[in-house]
């Protein structure tokens, strides 16, 4: 079998591993399970910045390619600028014979050069925001031309989703996550040290608040503020790799709460460092966009199931994502502050146990071959 995947790399060229290893979950699940894969992302020149000193092309396109030669797909990428590429006959060519196309938040839009035997698939990796866009913006997302849709919220189809109907047949995942292959990396990066304290990695401010039927729609800033305290309730260590800087509203309650504050530049600068950074907690304590959590769509995050794959249990706010993975060891909900508290209690009486559980959670459930099961069911 063979597959494209529309990814979203070279736009984002600095301090991305986070980002990088969120797109290559898809690339190496579906190589675990047998199938070639190529991805492909477009740009236009003017999106290009200049070359840094003593190189020929710019950090784009730079990024691109370490980042394909990094995960063995030097000869199986296609990079197009303003329409050209010189990979474009060889990726056309496989196109011609490929079963399907994952266009990672709808970003790719050359569907044309894909062929008509391709399924074309939009992911959308952003649930709530994504159809809140198109109602509340008018945004186009890119939607025409695919085949299915494609969504990480695992609850799309519960009757207690907060989100408008866009036309789309929402089709429900769990992101996958190839466990041996991170596994492997972290082993080739130096292994974990020592487990010093639950983390996460987040940027502090994102998208603007959106408004519908009465209900906010919020970013993560108000999620992580909520959860300030939580260090001083629950008497366990706490770190997060975030972009807050000193001088910001919220760094002094933060670090009044007793959080430890790190650079989440230094710790996504790679893939190796991202993985020691995960690998070195005691597990992720899991905070989602106030609007994942308003919706009830069930987002489970793409940085979590590599936690769970590395052996560190999650302990990960209720997005409505317990209807669809229920509860259990490894993978705790939370509601607020005080539930987070009592979960991380939960998980530090016996963290082996939570350890174990987490990894069989990764090897199971959001393994690739059940993580993609409903996509495959529809391949024609």
């Amino acid at each position: 079998m063979k597959a494209v995947i529309g990814a979203v790399l070279a736009r984002c060229p600095r301090a991305s591993a986070g980002h990088t290893c969120a797109v290559m979950n898809w690339v190496k699940g579906l190589e675990s399970l047998g199938w070639e894969v190529w991805i492909t992302e477009h740009l236009t020149s003017d999106e290009l910045e200049l070359p840094e000193p003593g190189r020929a092309r710019s950090p784009q396109e730079e990024f691109w390619h370490e980042t394909a030669a990094e995960f063995g797909l030097s000869a199986r990428q296609c990079l197009i600028i303003d329409g050209k590429s010189p990979d474009l006959d060889a990726f056309r060519d496989f196109c011609a014979g490929a079963d399907l196309f994952l266009n990672y938040s709808g970003q790719f839009k050359r569907l044309d050069l894909l062929g008509d035997r391709i399924t074309k698939c939009y992911l959308d990796v952003d649930p709530g925001f994504t159809q809140l866009w198109v109602e509340t913006c008018g945004t186009d997302m890119n939607f025409a031309g695919h085949d299915l849709f494609l969504t990480v919220g695992s609850n799309f189809h519960s009757p207690h989703l907060c989100l408008p109907r866009t036309g789309q047949d929402w089709i429900p995942l769990v992101p996958p996550v190839p466990g041996d292959y991170w596994r492997e990396r972290l082993a080739a990066a130096g292994g974990a040290s020592d487990r010093a304290a639950w983390t996460t990695v987040s940027h502090w401010y994102g998208y603007n608040d959106l408004v519908w039927e009465g209900k906010t729609y919020g970013g993560k800033r108000d999620s992580l503020h909520a959860l300030a305290d939580l260090p001083r309730l629950s008497g366990a260590p706490f770190c997060i790799a975030s972009d807050l800087q000193p001088g910001w509203e919220d760094y002094d309650p933060f670090i009044n709460g007793g959080w430890k504050l790190v650079s989440s530049a230094d710790v996504c600068r790679d893939v190796p460092a991202y993985l020691r950074f995960i690998a070195g907690s005691r597990g992720e304590i899991g905070v989602a966009k106030g609007g994942y959590v308003v919706s009830r769509g069930g987002w489970v995050s793409d940085r979590s199931v590599i936690y769970l794959a590395l052996g560190r249990p999650v302990v990960l706010q209720d997005t409505g994502w317990p209807e669809v993975v229920p509860s259990r060891p490894g993978l705790l909900p939370f509601e607020d502050v005080n539930g987070a508290a009592m979960r991380i209690a939960e998980a530090e009486k016996n963290l082996d146990a939570q350890s174990a559980g987490a990894r069989e959670l990764a090897d199971t459930v959001f393994t690739p071959a059940s993580s993609l099961a409903p996509i495959f069911e529809r391949l024609r």
